[in-house]
């Protein structure tokens, strides 16, 4: 009977772990606006179900975005240097694909 007791209790704690959020639901929007309100939205749902697993690496993504956004910023501190590094991108491809 302890055993079952036991096997209930484990369980019963474990479930949160494994809750039911579709982690990769929002990998295919395009905007980058609505994408950080979906991986919000996402973290809400987590932390309302406690579900440690998903929260994890919701937030791991959540920090991989604000560390390119960091970086995109650190590169572009002005519009003017924005505009200049955005030609540069656009005449490499122009060179690499050719006339």
């Amino acid at each position: 009977m302890k055993k079952y007791t036991l096997i209930f209790l484990v369980s019963f704690l474990l479930s949160p772990l494994n809750a039911a959020i579709d982690v990769n639901k929002c990998d295919n929007i395009k905007q980058k606006a609505k994408k950080i309100d979906c991986l919000t939205e996402l973290k809400a749902d987590a932390i309302k179900q406690k579900a440690m697993g998903p929260l994890k690496k919701i937030n791991n993504k959540i920090t991989s975005y604000t560390e390119k956004k960091k970086d995109f910023d650190k590169e572009n501190k002005t519009l003017w240097e924005m505009y200049k590094n955005y030609k540069k991108k656009q005449w490499r491809r122009q060179k690499i694909s050719g006339p």
